[in-house]
């Protein structure tokens, strides 16, 4: 099992080093952006802010989700320092799971009300809502805009019904979280039915459907989570609008980003290497810049020195201690 997991982790990190030689050598990635990107303004400080400021709203968030449980109030400078340890693992190690597992180890450890399955399944759930939130984002600048962009680029145009329709589907996860206990039992009986996985999927959906009694707190998961990938967006605005090689208006970056951010979560690549790259080329180009792959290494590059600060509360807390 051992060899397999290394196996694939190879695998990625081969395939990330062939597209990121395939793109420096093609012309389509260019490195010296990132010393002419520190000497053009303060952005790179004002885009680690953000990304900072949308780390600290993200973990409010999962702290929230946590105290469902917990008979306690949970300390917000140690769930910090934890998920920031995460953060920093998930970076540095290959899978796409291993940061979570590390910060789960700790979490554990906070309240005897957490078990595994709901520790699991509320960082599942985390995961999701920010999704939604994501999409909720860019489905209302698509709409809004929609018809600027369809004449600035049709391709693009295809891009915003692809986000409509995410965002349709998660709107019919919400409206199921939030209804009746008798809907969610017929979801369960007819899931139950599917064979192999049909069991395990219902018994997930079960515990995502235990929260609907703090909609509430699902609501300020929702609203951070916008606030959250706003931050992200502007800071990934902010790093590289200086080297757009063509006209841009700030609102449109926040029908198409999205896309490329919800791609980058699929774990094909370490955080998105490589295959993030070729991604942000294509986006960017639909809309004529020829630079997407070097804008989308600036933010890659910023987002990887927050991650990194990780090791701080690392080394302060140790591998075992909790203050």
């Amino acid at each position: 099992m051992l060899k397999i997991y290394m196996f694939k982790n190879a695998l990625k990190l081969i395939l990330a080093a062939a597209l990121l030689y395939w793109l420096i050598s093609s012309g389509k990635l260019d490195l010296s952006l990132i010393q002419k990107s520190f000497h053009v303004g303060p952005q790179w400080i004002f885009a680690i802010l953000l990304l900072l400021g949308q780390f600290a709203l993200g973990t409010y968030r999962y702290k929230l989700l946590l105290e469902t449980k917990s008979q306690k109030s949970l300390s917000y400078s140690t769930i910090f320092r934890i998920n920031y340890i995460g953060v920093f693992f998930s970076s540095v190690l290959p899978g796409a799971v291993t940061g979570d597992l590390i910060k789960l180890l700790y979490i554990n450890k906070l309240d005897e009300n957490f078990t595994k399955s709901f520790l699991i399944t509320i960082t599942l759930f985390d995961r999701i809502m920010g999704l939604i939130s994501l999409l909720f984002l860019s489905a209302c600048f698509s709409l809004v805009y929609y018809s600027e962009i369809h004449l600035l680029s049709p391709q693009l145009s295809h891009v915003i019904k692809l986000n409509l329709l995410l965002f349709g589907a998660a709107l019919v996860f919400l409206a199921l979280l939030i209804s009746p206990e008798k809907y969610q039992s017929l979801i369960y009986f007819l899931i139950e039915k599917i064979p192999f996985i049909g069991s395990k999927i219902a018994g997930l959906l079960k515990q995502f459907f235990s929260l609907r009694e703090q909609k509430k707190d699902v609501l300020k998961c929702f609203l951070i989570g916008v606030g959250c990938h706003f931050m992200s967006i502007m800071a990934f605005w902010i790093v590289s609008s200086p080297f757009l090689t063509s006209a841009l208006p700030f609102q449109y970056a926040f029908t198409f980003i999205p896309i490329g951010m919800i791609a980058m979560a699929i774990p094909i690549s370490p955080g998105g290497l490589g295959v993030g790259h070729v991604l942000f080329a294509n986006l960017f180009s639909f809309v004529h810049i020829d630079n997407g792959a070097s804008l989308f290494n600036l933010f890659y590059l910023c987002n990887l020195t927050v991650n990194f600060l990780g090791v701080i509360p690392y080394v302060l807390i140790g591998r075992n201690k909790l203050d």
